[in-house]
């Protein structure tokens, strides 16, 4: 979260819902709780989305590493859950499945600054642009979530 860029009850906020996620996933990751990782990840994007709408600030170039970093913080925590079962995985297994997350949180990185580019190139205003985005956005949660219910947990 841009902590440095709001005033003191932005910087107050930031700070305790920053606090509740981290609490939230160490719950997750401690207890077993798969539900909650969502939940603390949602509680930092949500957050920064709202500092981002409040602030009305240019475009912010931070929003691609913030992503990549949300992206990250879900897939190792799920990682971490799933490493909770006591199965003894392929040689190998470990090493390409970081492969993996590095490669989805470069990804990740790139794809939103691409989009990033774009917007500041498009740069319109109007009730049809801002539907447009709701809509691509909305399609964006759906696809995450339905990849994330399609690939079985061993852990959970």
């Amino acid at each position: 979260m841009p902590l440095g860029r709001g005033d003191d009850t932005f910087q107050q906020i930031d700070v305790r819902i920053a606090a509740v996620a981290f609490v939230a996933l160490v719950a997750a990751i401690v207890q077993g709780w798969s539900w909650l990782v969502p939940a603390a990840i949602a509680l930092v994007g949500g957050g920064y989305a709202i500092e981002l709408a409040l602030d009305d600030a240019p475009l912010d170039v931070a929003a691609p590493v913030v992503a990549a970093g949300l992206l990250l913080a879900a897939e190792l925590a799920y990682w971490s859950l799933d490493e909770r079962s006591h199965t003894i995985g392929d040689p190998g297994e470990g090493l390409r499945r970081a492969a993996l997350v590095a490669t989805g949180a470069a990804g990740a990185l790139v794809v939103a600054s691409a989009l990033l580019a774009l917007v500041d190139e498009v740069r319109g205003r109007g009730l049809a642009l801002d539907l447009v985005g709701a809509v691509a956005a909305v399609a964006v949660v759906v696809t995450v979530i339905a990849g994330a219910r399609s690939q079985p947990s061993k852990g959970a």
